[in-house]
């Protein structure tokens, strides 16, 4: 997505919130969700998880924000890192500092310009002048940072940590060359050969082992895409249940689903013995669902007042190329 116009005063509160290697809840994004630092025609929007320990995450539009939750959704995925600044100079690499891994053993970043200057894309490197400069008569330039959509953070049981960046757009054409044929067509590979800023970005993280997928909103399901919004409203929410009490939930609503019994039955039975608020059980169904304790389809409206249906394909197996390490 295009950023507002690079300038020096950009530049130095980018790299304030940038440089820093921060976590969970000190993260702080390069480009925030608000009308000064949001492209001016985006859907900007935040969410809190609490995954990343209730920060806020800024998401730049309605494709950044599927895919974020998408991603918040997975359990191996321990932290997210959007907005994030593409080094103009050498870095560590992006895993340096998190806990339990050993930095000395992991590729370091080479910088946007090193990967500029291979491809022959130096020109297209945004530049801004120093201001106020500390000698006017000699102004200092620098490279304006591009930055990233989201980059995963993975640690799978027993195996090591591990990035995965995913640069986002709402059509798959816009990865494509202007006046590129449609996927419809046989396509040449000079035709769908990636946009400079795109290539930049995937040697910008290659350079680090780490891949990149490039992926667009019309790729995910639109069911999916509104059942992890509406899960996600609810995820965090107050719920002073017992393991006891929530087990009892758990029950009902898992025998429910193999039943065909719509949940809001199940609601209606237990406020009606007087055993759970609506707020108790409705709120209990969408975390347990969200948290994959309860498993139904995704791919279909999931829905209060109609039967839940039993989950034939696993989200996370449906779209698990995009979280894989190679």
């Amino acid at each position: 997505m295009a950023l507002k116009a690079p300038s020096f005063a950009r530049l130095k509160e980018i790299v304030k919130r940038q440089n820093e290697v921060r976590w969970g809840v000190d993260y702080q994004a390069a480009v925030q969700a608000n009308p000064k630092e949001a492209p001016t025609l985006s859907r900007a929007s935040t969410v809190v998880p609490r995954k990343l320990g209730g920060r806020e995450m800024h998401l730049l539009s309605p494709a950044e924000r599927a895919f974020a939750l998408l991603a918040l959704y997975n359990p191996d995925v321990v932290d997210i890192h959007e907005q994030k600044m593409l080094s103009p100079e050498p870095r560590p690499h992006p895993l340096a500092g998190f806990p339990g891994v050993l930095a000395a053993e992991l590729p370091h970043v080479k910088g946007i310009i090193d990967v500029a200057e291979r491809l022959g894309y130096e020109s297209l490197l945004p530049l801004v002048k120093e201001d106020p400069p500390v000698d006017p008569e000699n102004p200092r330039v620098f490279v304006f940072p591009f930055v990233g959509d989201l980059l995963l953070y993975v640690a799978r049981s027993g195996e090591a940590p591990y990035c995965v960046n995913w640069n986002i757009k709402d059509k798959v054409q816009a990865f494509k060359h202007p006046g590129a044929p449609n996927s419809k067509r046989r396509l040449v590979a000079e035709e769908v050969a990636e946009l400079p800023r795109n290539e930049m970005e995937r040697v910008y993280y290659a350079d680090a082992g780490v891949r990149t997928e490039h992926l667009a909103l019309e790729q995910l399901d639109a069911h999916v895409v509104a059942n992890l919004t509406q899960l996600f409203i609810h995820h965090d929410s107050d719920l002073d249940l017992t393991d006891v009490r929530r087990s009892e939930l758990r029950d009902r609503f898992s025998a429910a689903l193999e039943t065909g019994v719509a949940p809001l039955e199940v609601i209606q039975l237990c406020v009606a013995r007087g055993r759970f608020t609506v707020h108790e059980c409705r709120t209990y169904l969408w975390q347990a669902i969200w948290r994959r304790e309860i498993r139904c389809d995704l791919f279909k409206p999931v829905l209060i007042d109609r039967p839940l249906r039993r989950e034939t394909v696993d989200v996370l197996d449906a779209y698990g190329d995009w979280f894989r390490r190679t």
